[in-house]
């Protein structure tokens, strides 16, 4: 099993809990497109829903996201995080089977609907934290912004190929029997998660556990109070965190309306909807792969703050321009591949970021605050677009939306983030001092170790 340290100076390609940890993801994101596209298909086209119960459905599949994320930061905190991942695992394969299972009995019901994507949600909340927490304990500093290129160059295809293939499954198999492809591949990941624990060793290590005698409420504020003060006493992640509530209170309106803006405004089919989205696979691909020389390009804290504006500029001014006569795939187009690209970059910078700037006690409670504000964002803003589209029509709503984004772009423009040139521990690390081992002909080095200093 290979440590930490001896990892420092090897190719992640080499690095056996990496390589499980990215293989469990691979599967597991491109089912996860299947759902995400099919659970609003099923809700228009097969229940004919409302655009306020559209929105809904959309809404309280962010709202579990806020208890998971302040709650859950501490339960990753001391979990064995490894194991937790496969347990989620399990559980939403066994929640995504629900909708087949149901629909093939008979019972087609919006709230089934609901219900299913919270707990989905907040299974996903728990499995993301704990993602990304791991990270930084399998991995070097260094190596943070190509792990997280990696792996989120596996989410790139996934978006690529994932909404294409759902839109044409839907049209063929029927959105219930497309979703069980995403069940199966719950399935696959925890089968990579489980077979990663031998390799994950110390990096799997349960954290401090709760005090004796505190209790779950007690725990719970301190986890909250903890997750907020790492974030706050740091400028760049302070700005970080404004800028994700400004981009969630305008994502809620595209979110919430997108699929009934292409739908029935513009009057596209499910496949073409499918195909267009996943042409931002496309561009976040290519956000991906060029994320960390974009970085080196424009220095690590100016590459955040230029890629999340294009990202929001492109969804603000081409979204609502697409109502015009038969703009409205074209454009549709060249939003995705320009802002999902961006974002991706955006995304991979940040994460980044904060990875290399908290320490590991603190990372998933920090998470969890990301996390929960996103859920509040997304919740508040897509069901308020829900009514708002009522009150005043979907397009309508969408320009709405696309006043938000632009203001979106204020609060990350931080000092702090203009300034950091360099990307946090980009440097190489140092190699720990070996011990010089004389040995006899025929003899092999069982193990080298540091001459001094604590075991990392």
């Amino acid at each position: 099993m290979l440590s930490k340290p001896q990892m420092r100076g090897a190719t992640l390609w080499r690095h056996p809990a990496f390589m499980r940890l990215w293989a469990a993801q691979g599967l597991s994101a491109f089912g996860n497109r299947i759902t995400r596209t099919a659970l609003p298909i099923i809700a228009i086209s097969v229940l004919a829903v409302s655009p306020a119960e559209a929105a809904l459905l959309s809404a309280l599949g962010f709202a579990p996201v806020v208890v998971a994320g302040l709650a859950g930061g501490g339960l990753v905190e001391r979990a064995r995080k490894v194991r937790l991942m496969v347990m989620m695992d399990l559980l939403r394969f066994a929640l995504v089977m629900a909708i087949p299972i149901a629909f093939a009995l008979g019972v087609r019901s919006f709230w089934l609907l609901v219900l299913v994507s919270m707990a989905v949600s907040a299974a996903s909340t728990l499995f993301q934290n704990a993602d990304t927490s791991i990270l930084p304990t399998l991995v070097s500093k260094s190596q943070l912004v190509e792990a997280n290129s990696k792996l989120q160059t596996t989410e790139s295809i996934a978006e690529l190929a994932g909404p294409g293939a759902a839109g044409i499954l839907v049209d063929v198999l029927t959105a219930p029997v497309a979703i069980i492809v995403d069940a199966v591949t719950f399935l696959w990941s925890a089968a990579w998660l489980a077979a990663m624990r031998f390799h994950a060793g110390e990096a799997d290590a349960p954290g401090v556990p709760v005090a004796h005698g505190q209790s779950a409420l007690a725990a719970l504020r301190e986890d909250v109070v903890v997750g907020f003060r790492a974030v706050m006493q740091r400028p760049a992640l302070r700005a970080l965190l404004f800028a994700t509530v400004a981009f969630y209170v305008s994502a809620g309106f595209f979110f919430g309306l997108y699929m009934l803006f292409a739908l029935r405004t513009l009057g596209l089919s499910a496949s073409l909807v499918g195909v267009i989205v996943s042409m931002g696979g496309v561009s976040a691909l290519g956000g991906a792969i060029l994320a960390r020389r974009v970085s080196r390009w424009l220095g690590f804290g100016p590459a955040i703050i230029v890629t999340f504006a294009i990202g929001m500029a492109g969804s603000a001014l081409l979204l609502p321009a697409a109502i015009w006569p038969g703009a409205g795939a074209p454009l549709l187009f060249i939003q995705q591949l320009l802002s999902d690209g961006a974002f991706m970059a955006h995304m991979i910078l940040a994460s980044s970021l904060r990875q290399a700037l908290l320490p590991p006690n603190e990372i998933a409670r920090a998470n969890g605050l990301f996390q929960a504000i996103g859920g509040i964002g997304m919740t508040v803003t897509t069901l308020l677009s829900g009514v708002i589209a009522e009150a005043v029509g979907v397009p309508a709503a969408v320009m709405i939306g696309a006043g938000c984004a632009l203001l979106a772009m204020i609060p990350l423009i931080s000092p702090t983030l203009l300034r950091m040139k360099d990307e946090p521990g980009g440097e190489a690390e140092p190699q720990p001092e070996m011990e010089e081992v004389v040995l006899q002909d025929g003899e092999t080095p069982a193990r080298l170790a540091p001459l001094e200093g604590p075991a990392t």
